[in-house]
C-alpha cells in the first residue's frame, strides 16, 4: 500500500474526474490520499471530497500566495482575524487531519518597493504563524512550504513556539532549498516531503539522499511535478494525478539503494504516524 500525502484533488484541474483521480490511484495501489486546502474556498472543497469518498482525507490551510490579496494593512488586520476563525471552525472537522498547506514563498513577488515587499513578508510570517498556533492548539501536524525562504520558515516556527519550547508536529513539504534547511527541519522533527520533481531536479535528489527512510513521506503534489518519464509524453495537458506516487516511489527506491517493498512499507508506516491515518 502506498499514501499520497499532498494531492490538490481540490482544484479546478479535477473538477470533472477527481473520482476517477481516485479509483485510478487505488488501481495503482495508493490506497490512502491527503487533499490539501490552500484557502478557505479549497479547504472547504478538501473536507467535503473526504467525507464523499473513504480514500480520502482533508487538511484546512492558507498558502502564502493568497495573501497578497490583502496586502494593506488594515485590510490585512480585518482578514487575518476572519481566516483565523473561519480555518478554526473547519479543523474541528473529524476527516481533517492537518492544517496547511502554509509556510513562506518568496518566489514569486510583486516588489514594486522595498517598503512593500517587507511588509509581504510580514504578513506571510502573520498568516503561517496564526496556523502554526492553531496546529498546536489542535494537535494537528503541519503541512509546511517553503520556497525561496528556507531559514526563515524555520526560524518563523521558532518564534511563534518561544512561549512553550514545543514544535508542532508536521512535514517541510516538497523539499527543495539548501542542506543545512533539511537537516534543521529533520532536528526539529520534522518529515520531509518527496515529490515528483525528485526524477528530473538534481537539487532534490541530492536533499533526497540525505532524508533517513523513517522521515521520509511520498507526495505528488497533483496536478503540479508530473515526474518523469511522464511529463516527456507529447500531450496537450501533463497533469500529476495521485496514481504517480507510484513513480515517485520506484525512482526513490533506486535512489536510496533499498528494495521499493520495503520503501513504500517504511513511507507509509511514516504517513499513517504522521496524519494519524
Amino acid at each position: 500500500m502506498l499514501i499520497d500525502t499532498h494531492t490538490h484533488l481540490n482544484f479546478e484541474a479535477f473538477k470533472t474526474d477527481w473520482q476517477e483521480a481516485v479509483r485510478r490511484a487505488q488501481e495503482m495501489g495508493v490506497n490512502k490520499m491527503v487533499v490539501v486546502g490552500t484557502d478557505i474556498k479549497t479547504s472547504e472543497k478538501a473536507i467535503e471530497m473526504a467525507k464523499q469518498n473513504k480514500a480520502l482525507y482533508a487538511t484546512v490551510g492558507y498558502h502564502p500566495h493568497h495573501v497578497r490579496s490583502f496586502i494593506k494593512l488594515a485590510y490585512a488586520r480585518v482578514q487575518l482575524a476572519q481566516i483565523t476563525d473561519q480555518l478554526k471552525k473547519l479543523a474541528k472537522d473529524k476527516k481533517l487531519v492537518g492544517i496547511g498547506e502554509c509556510g513562506l514563498d518568496y518566489h514569486i513577488s510583486i516588489r514594486s518597493s522595498k517598503t512593500e515587499w517587507q511588509k509581504l513578508k510580514n504578513l506571510q510570517k502573520q498568516v503561517f504563524g496564526m496556523q502554526i498556533q492553531l496546529a498546536k492548539e489542535m494537535n494537528l501536524p503541519m503541512v509546511i512550504h517553503n520556497r525561496k525562504a528556507d531559514m526563515e520558515v524555520l526560524d518563523t516556527i521558532d518564534h511563534f513556539c518561544k512561549s512553550d519550547c514545543r514544535y508542532p508536529r508536521g512535514v517541510l513539504h516538497c523539499i527543495s532549498g539548501t542542506k543545512k534547511y533539511l537537516k534543521q527541519g529533520l532536528k526539529m522533527g520534522f518529515y520531509i516531503g518527496v515529490d515528483g520533481n525528485v526524477t528530473y531536479s538534481q537539487e532534490v535528489q541530492k536533499l533526497a539522499k540525505e532524508v533517513p527512510l523513517n522521515r521520509l513521506v511520498i507526495e505528488t503534489d497533483s496536478p503540479y511535478l508530473t515526474p518523469m518519464p511522464l511529463r516527456q509524453k507529447r500531450c496537450k495537458y501533463l497533469r500529476n494525478e495521485p496514481s504517480n506516487v507510484k513513480v515517485v516511489a520506484n525512482f526513490l527506491a533506486k535512489l536510496k539503494k533499498v528494495e521499493v517493498d520495503k520503501l513504500e512499507k517504511i513511507t507509509t508506516k511514516n504517513a499513517q504516524e504522521l496524519f494519524n491515518l
